[in-house]
């Protein structure tokens, strides 16, 4: 059975994702050792001089955006309903390129009984707790940031699904009563979980939450071990622990 990595990388006009997805893959080949295809477009595929990963070339979609430190920043985050199609392997992990693994935690996720995991709690490694709002869906949120899935009938169902409440997503977010009007996938797989659950919610997530750097932290920097990061005049250091940052812009210094 294959298992392997894919990553969603796309370039905007106000963020280096390559280089992002140049981190992660630095921690993947270090630490989870599993092969890595990358789907991106022709203009950011020029930036990778990767050879030893696999890519897969699209047109991405652009009519989206996401909020950063006070305004409306270009996102590009429509292919990743497409992931059951794009998946060269059995078992795939499907990671956020801003997510960094520092240890090996997620080859777990690939040897379990499961067919489809994903986190439906989260964890802020500040203590300040700034991640998840009240009262912005009548449906609990999951997040798509990592998802271990294989290729059986009941996955690609969810990844239809998933197609279908993107195609649709302005009805099911008036239905869920979704307070933010841009398109994001942790409701879009919310949606779709619980619609072919039969309007049950699901059972099997991640059991640990996932730990996340809000984007109101500054990242000074990251080595094969650690992020360290600054908030209110104050630095601290994240070790040994795999993390999603949000502070997606700190790609762009350097």
């Amino acid at each position: 059975m294959t298992t392997g990595v894919l990553l969603y990388c796309f370039n905007t006009p106000t963020t280096a994702y390559h280089k992002l997805a140049e981190k992660s893959i630095s921690l993947i080949k270090k630490n989870l050792k599993l092969p890595i295809t990358v789907v991106t477009d022709n203009h950011t595929k020029k930036h990778f001089n990767d050879d030893t990963i696999d890519y897969i070339i699209v047109t991405a979609k652009t009519e989206n955006f996401r909020f950063y430190r006070g305004q409306n920043v270009p996102w590009y985050n429509m292919e990743r309903a497409n992931a059951y199609d794009h998946s060269p392997y059995e078992t795939t992990l499907l990671l956020d390129c801003d997510y960094l693994c520092f240890t090996s935690n997620l080859l777990e996720l690939c040897d379990s009984q499961y067919d489809f995991l994903l986190h439906d709690k989260v964890h802020d490694v500040t203590g300040l707790d700034r991640i998840v709002g009240k009262l912005q869906s009548t449906l609990p949120i999951v997040w798509a940031t990592v998802v271990m899935f294989k290729k059986t009938e009941r996955v690609q169902m969810i990844f239809d699904m998933v197609k279908y409440v993107q195609k649709n997503y302005e009805h099911f977010r008036n239905l869920y009563r979704i307070k933010f009007k841009n398109y994001r996938n942790d409701y879009a797989f919310a949606i779709a979980l619980h619609q072919l659950n039969g309007q049950v919610g699901s059972q099997n997530f991640i059991p640990t939450p996932m730990s996340m750097l809000p984007h109101e932290f500054d990242v000074l920097e990251t080595d094969q071990n650690s992020v360290v990061y600054s908030y209110n005049k104050k630095i601290n250091v994240l070790t040994n622990t795999d993390v999603h940052v949000l502070d997606k812009e700190f790609a762009n210094v350097g």
